[in-house]
């Protein structure tokens, strides 16, 4: 009986030591120390790591207009053709009117065979803005035989006598409208002047006209700045009392090629009828005068112009065949 008991007792520490070896395989190693990535103990508490600050402290890179997207194409930018602007340089391409602030000066030597005249006129423009432009005229001299010397017969330097102001306002980019006063100094005559510059460009082409369309009488005779010889006569018959013309309806046009940026050819024609007649009076006035002239225009600098042309004041007259010079320089 001894025996047996022994044997139970020895049979219950054997399970007794295989349970409690169990239960110690059961348990994790622990882990070893100074590891960080070791999850800590139950029950010990956790230490908290700062993120890193960020690359743009200022936020000066940011776009909230164009936010970055994760898989978005980049978006190309694509060159924009660069608009013109300030006074062109090709003739066929410039406005009826200078731009504000732009000033032109010109002078055009005229020479006429017929009766051998040569008259320089001196021509200023001024942008008041894009659509107002002031223009002063002023007939620096002629060469011709004085009319008022009808003992005489001498070619020789007259300085010149007519002046006037005109005011162009742009209606359109295409039409404006021009109203001037030239003026004879000695004995004082004054006219009217109206115009409907008309300009249309199509690329290299141009054509346009009726930039003086009126000369309207208002006191004596009505001046002109073209052919002061013209302005003599009728200055010298004033004096006679003899009765003056009241004025011509010029009806012009012209046409221009731009050949090259800075090269330009120009046609240009006019149909002037004088005292608002087709038809010759009594008096000597009336009657229609055709004048017609080629010419070209180079520029060597955007801000000069020079130009030289061939034609006939009246082409029922020979005689009238003459060239004439352009020179203009903007600032």
């Amino acid at each position: 009986m001894v025996r047996a008991m022994s044997v139970r007792i020895a049979s219950l520490l054997s399970v007794c030591l295989v349970a409690s070896s169990g239960i110690a395989l059961a348990q994790p190693d622990p882990a070893p120390a100074g590891d960080p990535a070791a999850p800590p103990a139950d029950g010990a508490p956790v230490e908290m790591t700062e993120d890193p600050p960020p690359s743009d402290m200022e936020g000066t890179s940011e776009d909230p207009d164009a936010p970055k997207v994760i898989g978005e194409a980049p978006v190309i930018a694509v060159p924009q053709k660069e608009a013109r602007s300030g006074y062109p340089i090709e003739d066929a391409l410039r406005p009826i009117t200078l731009p504000a602030n732009m000033s032109e000066v010109a002078i055009d030597p005229h020479l006429n065979v017929d009766e051998f005249q040569a008259t320089a006129t001196l021509r200023a423009r001024y942008g008041i803005t894009r659509t107002i432009q002031l223009g002063l005229n002023y007939v620096l001299g002629s060469i011709y035989d004085d009319p008022a010397s009808v003992t005489s017969d001498k070619v020789g330097f007259h300085p010149g006598k007519a002046v006037g102001l005109d005011v162009t306002v742009l209606l359109q980019d295409w039409i404006g409208i021009k109203v001037g006063v030239p003026v004879y100094i000695d004995p004082v005559a004054v006219s009217l002047q109206l115009g409907a510059p008309m300009r249309f460009i199509f690329d290299r082409f141009t054509i346009g006209g009726l930039d003086d369309l009126l000369n309207i009488k208002i006191s004596k005779f009505a001046p002109q700045y073209q052919n002061e010889l013209q302005n003599a006569a009728l200055a010298a018959l004033y004096n006679t009392n003899t009765t003056q013309s009241r004025g011509d309806l010029r009806l012009s046009g012209y046409g221009i090629y731009q050949h090259k940026p800075n090269l330009s050819f120009s046609l240009r024609f006019s149909v002037i009828m004088d005292d608002f007649s087709s038809n010759r009076g009594d008096t000597g006035f009336g009657g229609l005068t055709t004048a017609l002239r080629a010419g070209l225009l180079h520029s060597p600098k955007r801000f000069l112009d020079l130009g030289f042309g061939l034609g006939f004041d009246d082409l029922s007259k020979a005689g009238s065949f003459g060239p004439n010079l352009f020179v203009a320089f903007r600032i």
